[in-house]
C-alpha cells in the first residue's frame, strides 16, 4: 500500500472527483455533526430563559404531584398527557434546532449530495477474509485510537470541572429549591460548553485530517492520467486514424465528382483544380474538386480518361487552389475562367460537328 501512494504523485482530476462523488465519497467529519447538539443545548441554556422558567415549573408540579398523587387508570393517563405535552413544548424547540443545524452543517460539509450508491448491494462486503482485514487497517487504528484520546482528554477535563465545584456543593444545604436548580442548571452550562469547546477543537482537527485524506486517496498516477485522458479526449492516434479517414472518404467523394468537370485547370505539376458551371443552378463557376502533387496527378488522369478538357494555368491554377471545394469563383476571376471556359465550349462545337 505505501508503495501505491507513493506511485500516486497526480492530483485527482475533475472526472475522478465526480466519479467519487457519484458514489457518495466526499470529505466529511461526523465529529463535526456530533458536537452541534451540545451547542444548540449550551446557546438555549444560555438565551433561553423561557426554558429555565418552564423546567423549574415543570420539575415543581412534579415534585408537588409525586406527594399528592393517587394511582388510578385515568389519573396515570391524565399524568402521561400533561408530562408529555410540557416535556414536547420545552425540548420540541431544542430538537427542533438540533436537526437544523446538523443538516445545515452536513450540507456544508458535503453540499447537495444525493445517491443511493452506498446503499447498493456489494458483494465484495460480504468475504470475510476482507472483512476481518477492515478491521486491522491503519485508518481503523486510527480512529481507535483517536476516540480513546478524545475520552481519556475529556475525563480529564471533567473531573477538574466537577472537582472544582465539589467546595460548593456544602452551600447547597441552605438553598431552597429555586437555588439548587439554579445552580444545577448553572453547572451543567459550563460543562456544556467546556465539552462543546473541546470536542469542537478535535472536530476541526479531523474534518483537517478526513480532506487530507480525502485528497490522498484520490490521487492518481501518471499512467491512470493518461488513460483517463484518452477516455475522456481520445487516444491521439485513433483520433488521427479517424481524420485520415474521413479525409479519404472525402478526396474519393471528390474525385467521382472529376467527370462531371467542365475543365480543369493545371499549373501543370503541382496544382489541378476542377471546375463546373451550370447556369440554372450557379450563379458561377464552382470548384467541384482540386489537389496538390499525387492528387493532382490523379485528378488529371480521371479528366483525361473522362475527356474533360484540361487547360494550363499557372497564375489562375494557384489562385484556384487556395479556395475551398463546393465555392464558386470570386467576381475577380469571372474574365480568367471565362476566357478557358469559351475555348472548352469552342473545342466540344468542334467535336459534336465533326462526330456529326
Amino acid at each position: 500500500m505505501p508503495e501505491d501512494f507513493e506511485e500516486r504523485t497526480e492530483q485527482a482530476t475533475g472526472r475522478r472527483r465526480s466519479k467519487a462523488r457519484e458514489q457518495g465519497n466526499v470529505p466529511r467529519s461526523r465529529d463535526i455533526t456530533g458536537v452541534m447538539p451540545l451547542w444548540v443545548i449550551f446557546i438555549y441554556m444560555s438565551f433561553g430563559g423561557y426554558m429555565l422558567t418552564t423546567l423549574l415549573s415543570y420539575l415543581r408540579s412534579s415534585l408537588k404531584r409525586g406527594f399528592e398523587f393517587r394511582i388510578t387508570e385515568v389519573s396515570l393517563m391524565e399524568l402521561l398527557k400533561t408530562d408529555l405535552a410540557q416535556l414536547g413544548f420545552i425540548l420540541g424547540p431544542i430538537l427542533g434546532s438540533i436537526l437544523v443545524v446538523v443538516a445545515v452543517v452536513h450540507f456544508l460539509q458535503t453540499g447537495f449530495l444525493l445517491t443511493a450508491a452506498p446503499l447498493s448491494p456489494d458483494l465484495k462486503k460480504l468475504d470475510p477474509i476482507k472483512g476481518i482485514k477492515r478491521f486491522f487497517t491503519l485508518n481503523t487504528l486510527f480512529e481507535t485510537l483517536k476516540g480513546l484520546f478524545k475520552v481519556i482528554v475529556m475525563g480529564f477535563i471533567l473531573y477538574l470541572v466537577i472537582r472544582k465545584q465539589l467546595i460548593n456543593l456544602p452551600l447547597l444545604v441552605d438553598m431552597d429549591m429555586n437555588g439548587i436548580m439554579f445552580f444545577s442548571f448553572e453547572q451543567i452550562r459550563k460543562l456544556l460548553l467546556i465539552s462543546a469547546i473541546v470536542l469542537t477543537t478535535f472536530a476541526v482537527a479531523d474534518y483537517a485530517y478526513q480532506k487530507w485524506q480525502y485528497e490522498r486517496n484520490l490521487r492518481m498516477t501518471k499512467q491512470e492520467v493518461k488513460e483517463e485522458h484518452k477516455e475522456t479526449e481520445g487516444d491521439p492516434r485513433v483520433k488521427a486514424r479517424i481524420r485520415s479517414l474521413q479525409r479519404e472518404m472525402a478526396r474519393k467523394r471528390m474525385m467521382q465528382e472529376v467527370p462531371k468537370a467542365d475543365v480543369v485547370i493545371t499549373n501543370p505539376t503541382h496544382f489541378a483544380v476542377a471546375l463546373k458551371y451550370d447556369s440554372s443552378k450557379m450563379g458561377a463557376p464552382t470548384i467541384i474538386a482540386k489537389g496538390a502533387n499525387l492528387v493532382a496527378a490523379k485528378i488529371k488522369e480521371i479528366a483525361q480518361q473522362s475527356r474533360v478538357p484540361v487547360f494550363e494555368d499557372k497564375p489562375l491554377a494557384r489562385i484556384l487552389f487556395k479556395l475551398d471545394v463546393g465555392r464558386e469563383i470570386p467576381e475577380a476571376l469571372y474574365r480568367a475562367v471565362a476566357t478557358i471556359l469559351a475555348n472548352v465550349y469552342k473545342l466540344k462545337n468542334k467535336r459534336v460537328t465533326g462526330n456529326a
